[in-house]
């Protein structure tokens, strides 16, 4: 019977602290619910368009299958083609197309300076005999342009890009000296006012053709001259045929090869990269 009653007892006590316990919990107030933290954006520059200046060294390529100045007095049948050289200077602005495709646009100013030289042979009679002599006609000239090139540019591997473009301008300025002299001045000859030397005009070129066109082609190399890539040295070597004369009656153009340099700096902005971890968003 006693162990009854303290069964009894403890039963009774049991419940009362489940029913206690029961109580507080249901008193406790409900937890909020966990929110969920989105990642911060993640930000990075994009190259908007590079701007810069260059420069190069050209060996132009006087291209002629024989010509004269025709308003220009000479006995010389005609010159052949030759080499001048030049210095081309201007600025530049790059935008990007695509992830290897750029458009560049150049404003130019080109020199250019080239000496035609042909020799004649010729007899000439000295007192009662006749002799052999020869008679070098030369014809120097000087010439400024400013050029406006659109160029692509894509990327084949690495750094290196083939650019392929046109190039559209005018002439400036140019200037011409042309004479005939004896190339033996030792010989005892002389043309008919005494000296050794005939013939001689200069001054402006005539007949300049103002309007010049040609084409580009060539490869040039991306040299990042710091360590965010917004500095950059870029070598190139290009050639420049031009469709048109410099002179507008006579067969001679003049087309560049060139070998230079650009220094390109990039402006960029910040922007949101797009992540798969904010889903609908940047």
């Amino acid at each position: 019977m006693k162990i009854s009653l303290v069964a009894l007892t403890l039963a009774l006590m049991c419940g009362s602290v489940s029913v206690s316990v029961a109580q507080e919990t249901m008193s406790q107030p409900r937890p909020e619910p966990t929110k969920i933290v989105e990642p911060a954006p993640v930000t990075v520059d994009q190259r908007q368009f590079s701007v810069g200046l260059t420069g190069a060294y050209a060996i132009t390529v006087n291209g002629t299958p024989g010509f004269t100045l025709p308003t220009v007095p000479t006995c010389c049948a005609s010159y052949s083609s030759t080499s001048g050289t030049g210095v081309i200077l201007g600025g530049v602005i790059e935008l990007p197309l695509a992830s290897k495709l750029e458009l560049s646009a150049r404003v130019l100013f080109q020199s250019a300076s080239v000496t035609f030289a042909t020799n004649e042979e010729t007899t000439i009679r000295v007192a009662n005999t006749v002799e052999s002599t020869t008679l070098r006609h030369t014809l120097e000239s000087s010439q400024g342009y400013v050029f406006v090139e659109p160029v692509l540019a894509y990327r084949i591997a690495g750094g290196l890009d083939v650019m392929a473009g046109l190039r559209i301008g005018t002439v400036l300025s140019a200037t011409y000296s042309q004479d005939e002299r004896l190339v033996d001045p030792t010989q005892p000859v002389r043309f008919e006012d005494g000296t050794t030397v005939r013939n001689a005009t200069s001054g402006d070129l005539p007949n300049t053709s103002t309007m010049q066109a040609g084409a580009l082609i060539g490869l040039r190399y991306m040299l990042p001259m710091n360590a965010a890539g917004t500095l950059q040295l870029v070598p190139e070597i290009s050639y420049a045929p031009m469709f048109t004369n410099l002179v507008s009656d006579a067969s001679w153009s003049v087309s560049p090869l060139r070998i230079g340099a650009s220094i390109l700096f990039s402006i960029s902005k910040k922007v949101e990269e797009k992540s798969p971890l904010r889903p609908g968003k940047p």
